[in-house]
């Protein structure tokens, strides 16, 4: 059974946009060939063929666009908390504490 893990990734504010895009253009990728899945089955089933088979199809499809959802959602969290951020609803994270050498 396949588990959900949540991952952080470390980059800089001002890319932030571009790698939000990044993101983006691989999920609209993946939903393309949900498309042509979707497509395919449509075929099949108008022809009655296949029937059984396109039940699994269906369910990964289902599946690829539960996936396809999560990476919208991921994508528009990141981007609400760069535009609190950039109107100065977030504050930034602390600088880390230099370190005082003892002699």
């Amino acid at each position: 059974m396949a588990r959900e893990v949540n991952i952080s990734l470390r980059g800089f504010l001002e890319e932030l946009p571009a790698e939000v895009a990044e993101l983006l253009v691989v999920t609209l990728r993946k939903v393309g060939d949900v498309e042509t899945q979707i497509e395919d089955v449509v075929a099949r089933l108008e022809t009655g063929k296949e029937v059984e088979h396109c039940l699994v199809d269906l369910d990964i499809v289902r599946q690829s666009l539960y996936k396809a959802d999560n990476r919208l959602s991921d994508c528009i969290n990141i981007l609400t908390g760069y535009v609190q951020h950039k109107n100065g609803h977030l504050e930034a994270p602390p600088e880390p504490p230099s370190e005082v050498g003892t002699e």
